[in-house]
């Protein structure tokens, strides 16, 4: 869909291929996600072979249904029929949109449709929002002839597998998107464009940024590549026609543009300069060429402010100031920043610092993205304390006195290298020494200390005493601001290995299975670390666990509940996203009457939209906020000894204004909902008449 709406396709839809039945999952994302009209004209169902002929299932009357559902609940806008259907099924259509429609017409107004549409770039493979949860859109920059020795060499050497691998790596590191650049003196830029882009598209799953100041290579690459992508650059430098050419460039290949703030007088040094020529990107972009507001990222120009010259030393901070202006004045846009011009000039561990500071003070202001090199990106917290603040007073440009910014911070890295020093472990208890790798994300020696910690702890005990306590102080740490997500993810990763090494250590409860539960990471979110550990915990007590894995769809965990008679299903998510799909989730489960407890956990979840916005969407109201791994276990327990009840209902007497509820029955679907055919296997439409009806 970010593809295809760049490309300004007016209409998006279904036909052919299968019946409405198996659309219906796919004609609710395109209602809840597309902003244009959608259009549905499925086959008669599944075709059968009947004697030796094709045949199609679904009768006029029974099509009719399934579009009508479709029209009122997911507001499609064009309806038909595709094989199998005939003259009798198209009269069912026209008979039924006549009976929909209001006096004196022959067709319904369309329903009003709810569209979330995240501005985003994709490859073939995925869409990357422009926009991050709690992060930056990182662009790496390494895939880049003029900054990287390596790339180049590669480059030089033909070696086009080595430069995929380049790129392979900064999506591992935390990259969203790559700048590819293949410019470099007595080269062929195009043909080299060619051959990195023609192995990137499929081997990379990461958009790619086209960077080239020639028209001619920017339009070779964008032919091949069938994603999204981002053209970098744009500048008023020479004019406006180049700019233009670039423009239409980008709206023939539904492209993204980065945007320098460049103009006929040269590079803009001084806020209200960045803002001026940023304004007039903007009406230029978006009001004259009709680039989308969201797809044009402007760039505000980063300068080293290193060099020891009275002119450069504000330089970081006009960047600063321009990108609060060009936020606020200019909220649709990105801002991003070539973030490692800011140190040129240092030796490679003061750049990390400086990079890093001048990072986090960017994102306060607004940023939304960098081309930058995540690895070399260091969390705030493991910067010492007079390092970061001698990198502030450089970016601050706080000279007093004798007091030169510069000079002080030079100073600290006079004898240093730029290879990391290891944190100091031996002198730390073995407690202490998890409890910091869990913090650092530090996996080397991790093992070995597990053993050691197991001669003194039950391995249920490290993980609840000790490993939790490290992931609360990543809770910590990035809740201040201090770590950013990518080192979340490392420390998760090291929770996960060390969860992974003492799972085999830990003694199971005998006997048979107390009870089962289904788990699973909602549809859309691929994080599972935390539903692992519950697995692990719940499994080591006695309880048979069915863990589907990620991106479940709810039609899938219904029918594991069922198939293995489950006592309780566990949904989980990291994203702010699968909160909502959790809701939805306990809205179809009401309409395929399930009304077993259900377990809610996530780092995005919070106790009071579980047993508010949860308990109302589910109609036993059994939904139950787990907080981490061992609340998950306590709940079972009063799941299977038949005290979740009053568990559920103290809860609720907890809310203000809330009165326990007692006994729950199961939810009732409005009468004026159109029925359908009911096939519990293979119905995957998510409903949302039980949540207006309680609002």
């Amino acid at each position: 869909a970010t593809v295809i709406r760049a490309l300004d396709v007016p209409v998006m839809g279904l036909n052919c291929a299968t019946g409405p039945q198996e659309m219906g999952d796919h004609v609710k994302w395109l209602s809840e996600n597309w902003t244009g009209p959608v259009s549905v004209q499925p086959n008669a169902g599944l075709p059968e072979l009947v004697d030796g002929e094709t045949q199609y299932p679904l009768q006029p009357a029974e099509l009719a249904k399934w579009i009508e559902r479709f029209i009122v609940e997911d507001g499609i806008n064009l309806v038909g029929g595709c094989c199998g259907t005939n003259s009798a099924h198209i009269e069912a259509l026209d008979a039924m949109l006549r009976d929909r429609a209001d006096k004196g017409s022959h067709r319904p107004a369309p329903a009003k449709r709810d569209v979330h549409w995240v501005p985003s770039v994709a490859s073939l493979y995925s869409q990357v929002p422009l926009r991050q949860e709690n992060a930056i859109f990182s662009i790496g920059e390494r895939c880049n002839a003029n900054g990287s020795k390596k790339f180049r060499e590669l480059q030089e050497a033909g070696d086009w597998d080595g430069c995929v691998a380049m790129g392979r790596d900064q999506v591992k590191e935390g990259s969203h998107a790559l700048d590819i650049c293949t410019a470099f003196v007595g080269r062929d830029e195009s043909a080299e464009m060619t051959e990195v882009v023609s192995r990137m598209r499929g081997a990379v799953t990461a958009p790619l940024v086209i960077d080239s100041t020639e028209y001619e290579v920017l339009e070779e690459a964008l032919k091949l590549y069938g994603g999204k992508a981002i053209i970098n650059s744009i500048t008023f430098e020479d004019g406006e026609e180049p700019a233009g050419k670039r423009l239409e460039l980008a709206r023939r290949f539904g492209a993204a543009v980065v945007a320098l703030t460049i103009d006929e007088d040269g590079m803009a040094k001084t806020a209200d300069e960045k803002v001026r020529i940023a304004k007039r990107l903007h009406e230029f972009a978006c009001v004259k060429h009709g680039l989308e507001p969201s797809d044009l990222l402007i760039d505000p120009l980063t300068f080293t402010i290193c060099t020891g010259n009275e002119d450069d030393r504000r330089l970081g901070l006009e960047t600063l100031d321009a990108i609060e202006r060009i936020r606020a004045e200019l909220p649709e846009v990105q801002v991003i920043l070539g973030l490692s011009n800011v140190s040129f000039g240092l030796k490679a561990a003061a750049r990390h610092v400086l990079n890093s500071v001048y990072l986090d003070q960017a994102v306060k202001r607004g940023m939304t993205g960098a081309i930058v090199h995540v690895s070399k990106i260091k969390a705030l917290h493991k910067i010492p304390e007079d390092e970061r603040r001698a990198a502030e007073d450089l970016v601050f440009a706080r000279h007093k006195g004798d007091y030169d910014p510069l000079h002080a911070f030079i100073a600290f890295f006079a004898d240093r290298k730029a290879e990391e020093k290891k944190v100091t472990l031996s002198d730390m208890t073995v407690e202490d020494r998890l409890k910091q790798r869990i913090v650092d994300g530090d996996r080397l020696g991790l093992e070995e200390d597990l053993d050691e910690a197991m001669k003194t702890h039950p391995p249920v005990e490290i993980i609840n005493s000790i490993l939790l306590g490290g992931m609360k102080v990543v809770g910590e740490l990035f809740g201040s601001g201090q770590m950013q997500l990518p080192f979340v993810l490392q420390s998760a990763e090291t929770m996960k290995a060390a969860v992974a090494h003492l799972e085999p250590h830990m003694e199971k409860t005998d006997g048979s299975s107390k009870g089962t539960i289904v788990l699973a990471t909602v549809k859309g979110d691929v994080h599972d670390i935390g539903k692992n550990l519950v697995d692990i915990i719940l499994t080591n007590n006695g309880y048979n666990v069915v863990n589907l894995g990620i991106k479940q769809p709810i039609h899938t965990i219904i029918e594991a509940a069922r198939e293995h008679d489950a006592q309780a299903i566990g949904m989980s998510g990291l994203l702010v996203k699968s909160t909502v799909i959790m809701r939805q989730n306990l809205e179809e489960m009401t309409r395929e009457n399930i009304d077993v407890p259900v377990l809610l956990g996530g780092a995005a979840l919070t106790r009071r939209y579980v047993e508010e916005d949860c308990v109302k969407a589910y109609g036993s109201g059994r939904a139950a906020y787990a907080r981490d791994a061992f609340d998950g276990l306590t709940i079972m327990e009063k799941v299977v000894s038949g005290t979740i009840e009053d568990y559920l209902s103290q809860a609720q007497e907890k809310r203000a204004g809330r009165p326990s509820s007692g006994k729950r029955g199961p939810g009732v679907i409005p009468p004026e909902t159109p029925q359908r055919p009911i096939d519990w296997e293979e119905i995957k439409l998510k409903r949302a008449e039980l949540h207006a009806e309680t609002e």
